[in-house]
């Protein structure tokens, strides 16, 4: 019988449930309009998590006031703050310095090569696949790449390997997950803490902005492509690879001009994007094989199963949600 089956709710989350509140959060809207939105946020960790007892709504929304959501609409740098704690708790629970990629991955129709993710695992694969696919769709050789949104340094290590590139930083909001950077990718990469809205750059630093699923978690999309115009230098161009609410892309495109980018490339890859999540659970399976069955174990089963094979999923097969990948220049 599973957790949920009858046990008396908890009144305190541990931290994976936490993860599944800040889920609910950022990704989940159907809650803002509610009344009483911790009912929903508790049913949402529990379904989740049946191998523990459901959690109070109490309990839910005592958590979330600590990281200063009260369950209505928040503005966006509330939002941007859950994203924060979401992704520094990720290293927490989730600490193996194989993983290194947090996308969703993009795998071509028919393809079945390896890609340049983790040897030991090959759950990197697509993950890489879809920084190829976006770094090559610019070119790189001679030029000064800033990853905006680099999480655990995969995709800023594999930029950084691309031929003839002359220099990559990486850039991400969340200090655990900077450090984690800093110390799997040692050498040459440099990765600093800051906010996409206010970057420690001087004007024109940077011939190419990489930035492969973080424009959602933006505080404010507008300051923050404002930020990527000033940074680049004039003819360099932003590479961005999201998901974006499948009725509302145009209006990306128009936070991009409202910069000063001009967009010369759009392209839904929604399809690339399934194809990859399709194969998560079976190569989850095989990098399972074998191994004891720990707590820990069975953690990485539900966050690549569940969280991402799951949830992230379900955004793009349910049709909300479109993956694009954008390609817009600074003229001047």
């Amino acid at each position: 019988m599973s957790g949920s089956d009858g046990a008396r709710p908890v009144t305190a989350l541990d931290a994976e449930q936490t993860l599944h509140l800040l889920d609910h959060l950022t990704w989940c809207h159907d809650h803002q309009d509610a009344s009483d939105p911790w009912p929903a946020a508790a049913r949402h960790i529990s379904e989740r998590l049946t191998d523990r007892p459901p959690p109070a709504p109490d309990a839910c929304r005592t958590a979330a006031e600590r990281f200063g959501a009260t369950g209505t609409a928040t503005g966006d740098r509330d939002t941007a703050a859950l994203y924060r704690a979401k992704y520094d708790l990720m290293v927490r629970l989730h600490p193996a310095e194989w993983l290194t990629f947090m996308n969703m991955g993009y795998t071509d129709e028919g393809e079945r090569r390896v890609g340049a993710g983790d040897p030991a695992t090959g759950l990197g694969s697509a993950p890489a696949r879809l920084y190829e696919l976006v770094a090559r769709q610019s070119g790189l050789a001679g030029t000064d790449v800033l990853d905006l949104g680099s999480g655990r340094g995969g995709g800023t290590a594999l930029l950084a390997r691309e031929p003839g590139v002359r220099s990559v930083v990486g850039v991400d909001f969340s200090h655990a997950g900077v450090a984690f950077s800093r110390r799997v990718h040692p050498g040459r990469l440099r990765f600093v803490c800051a906010d996409a809205a206010l970057l420690p750059f001087p004007d024109g630093s940077f011939d190419r902005v990489v930035s492969v699923e973080s424009a959602h978690c933006f505080a404010g999309p507008a300051r923050c492509f404002a930020e990527v115009r000033r940074v680049l230098r004039p003819g360099g161009r932003l590479v961005l690879a999201d998901e974006w609410p499948a009725g509302r892309v145009a209006d990306l495109t128009a936070l991009l001009a409202q910069a000063g980018l001009r967009v010369t490339d759009l392209a839904d890859i929604t399809a690339g994007v399934l194809r990859s999540l399709d194969r998560l659970p079976s190569e989850v399976a095989r990098w399972l094989a074998g191994r004891s069955d720990s707590a820990h174990t069975r953690a990485y089963e539900r966050f690549f199963r569940d969280r991402i094979g799951g949830d992230s999923a379900g955004l793009y097969r349910s049709g909300r949600y479109a993956y694009v990948r954008v390609t817009a220049v600074r003229d001047r």
